[in-house]
């Protein structure tokens, strides 16, 4: 099965502003169900980006934080274990971005998804390229 490998993250923002957000909502969906597939079977795999949206909600923003977190040590380790895939950005790093976010009126977290945009679509690239 093929996955986007090629989500843009200029795009996402401008959708993300036009809908008032309501593109963010679908963009993370589906995104949450490419990394599922990429990554299968590595016993980490990220619940529904619905539920996701919930829990923050229900956390005050908590839940988003350390679920971006471990996904993004989730691509870190697997993409080179599993393709050969170089990633820089671990948790830690999405981590910081997404917490300079509420420092820089969300200027961080907008790195943050950057980056984790730009690694999903790197090892999705290979990923695609194995399928076949």
């Amino acid at each position: 099965m093929n996955v986007k490998d090629n989500r843009s993250f200029w795009v996402y923002l401008l959708l993300t502003f036009l809908t008032c957000g309501l593109y963010s909502i679908y963009f993370w969906y589906v995104y949450v169900e490419d990394l599922n597939t990429v990554f299968y079977g590595d016993g980490e795999d990220s619940p529904n980006y619905i539920i996701v949206l919930l829990l923050s909600w229900v956390t005050c923003g908590i839940y988003g934080v350390y679920w971006r977190y471990k996904q993004a040590n989730r691509m870190y380790r697997e993409a080179y274990d599993r393709y050969g895939v170089m990633i820089e950005e671990n948790g830690s790093a999405i981590l910081l971005w997404t917490l300079l976010g509420y420092l820089t009126g969300g200027i961080g977290q907008l790195i943050a998804d950057y980056f984790m945009i730009q690694n999903l679509n790197k090892t999705a690239l290979v990923y695609n390229l194995r399928a076949y």
